[in-house]
């Protein structure tokens, strides 16, 4: 069974396998393409309109519950980090 997760942009719930998770880094909100960063999380889809949409309404901000830096984030770089780790190894299950 896998988790279910709510996305900060379209706030719609979906599969974890299907969406990213964004963690703080003292104040900045930053990709964790391998969800092993300790800390709370906020999901997002893979979707130009979903990240766009968090960012215009400031999802992050109430995701983490406290003001957060986004201006680094651009969705290329997201969209780069998120396709390269679709595209590569894929998990080992070791049960």
């Amino acid at each position: 069974m896998v988790p279910i997760r709510t996305c900060v942009g379209c706030r719609s719930q979906t599969e974890q396998d299907s969406a990213v998770r964004f963690v703080l880094d003292g104040d900045q909100v930053v990709l964790d393409a391998e969800r092993k960063r300790p800390g709370r999380g906020a999901w997002l889809h893979r979707s130009r309109q979903c990240f766009e949409t968090a960012l215009k309404r400031r999802s992050f901000n109430r995701a983490f519950r406290k003001p957060v830096d986004t201006a680094q984030l651009a969705f290329e770089d997201f969209e780069r980090l998120t396709t390269a780790k679709k595209a590569g190894w894929k998990e080992m299950n070791t049960r």
